[in-house]
């Protein structure tokens, strides 16, 4: 039986709806909002402040707002960039995407943007600032850097962990061992950013876009991130003999092992794999936090 209009007007108001969800990459954002509030929480903590205050601190809730408008919009504007090439490496979701049309996409990127920017001036002149900038480096990421081998995938990992260094900034909390982990998480991001080249070949490839993988050929690409995943273990080695096996580094130890793995796997042009071990290891990183 056909539905009613009512339902076919919903139906596709719907799936535009999922469709920008999508693009905007919902799970990464919630994570984000996890590892904040989970950072806030550690802080609180170690200064011995209530942790009543976790939920009643009004700037904190809007960092955390500021990241999740400012996290789409640059999702939003990559997605914009990309989209000829996701529609080889990715067309299932690339076509789903379609049910937003360019324009809207621009307009809801503007909107977020706007957000963001109220939403941290709000908390204070110096999270504006740091919004404002990160905004911009989101940009000039999309913009610039896309095509820039090398470049683009540390780029993309020091974006993908900046928001945290606002929770940090708000609270005035700088340890020396935040950094020294906050590198070591990095390594690892940066590692899978350059993982993501060799599954994204085939698109680049097609595209002229000059990735790791297609200026370098796969085989030396190859050479360099297994170099960098080398340059990883080495620091988590270094963490261990300077600090020993404390519980907060118990995480570090298994990464150690993983990496290993990976190597042998990267070996194996056994990309996806690796890819889907260094989502397991960045989301235990996360809650690792807990134990700093």
């Amino acid at each position: 039986m056909a539905g009613s209009p009512a339902q076919d007007v919903k139906k596709p108001m719907a799936i535009k709806l999922i469709a920008l969800l999508s693009i905007v990459r919902w799970y990464n954002i919630l994570l984000t909002v996890f590892a904040q509030y989970l950072s806030a929480y550690v802080l609180l903590r170690d200064a011995d402040h209530s942790l009543w205050l976790l939920f009643t601190d009004l700037k904190l809730h809007a960092i955390v707002l500021a990241s999740v408008f400012s996290i789409a919009a640059g999702f939003i504007i990559n997605n914009f960039y990309d989209f000829e090439k996701d529609l080889i490496n990715r067309p299932e979701a690339t076509l789903f995407n379609k049910w937003i049309s360019k324009q809207s996409t621009l307009n809801f990127y503007i909107l977020f943007n706007a957000i963001s920017i109220l939403v941290a001036f709000s908390a204070s002149w110096k999270i504006g600032v740091f919004f404002l900038a990160f905004i911009t480096a989101l940009w000039v990421y999309s913009h610039k850097l896309q095509r820039t081998p090398f470049i683009k995938e540390l780029a993309a990992s020091v974006l993908s962990i900046a928001c945290f260094f606002a929770v940090l900034l708000h609270y005035s909390r700088f340890y020396p061992y935040i950094f020294i982990y906050g590198a070591f998480y990095t390594s690892l991001v940066y590692s899978r950013e350059l993982v993501k080249q060799f599954i994204n070949y085939t698109g680049d490839l097609a595209l002229g876009i000059q990735s790791l993988p297609v200026s370098l050929g796969p085989e030396k690409a190859r050479a360099f991130s297994e170099f960098v995943m080398v340059l990883s273990l080495l620091g988590g080695l270094g963490i261990l003999l300077h600090d020993g096996l404390i519980l907060r580094n118990y995480y570090i130890l298994f990464t150690i092992l993983m990496v290993l793995v990976i190597i042998l796997l990267m070996q194996q042009s056994r990309y996806r794999s690796v890819n889907t071990i260094y989502k397991i290891l960045l989301i235990g990183g996360i809650v690792n936090i807990l134990w700093m």
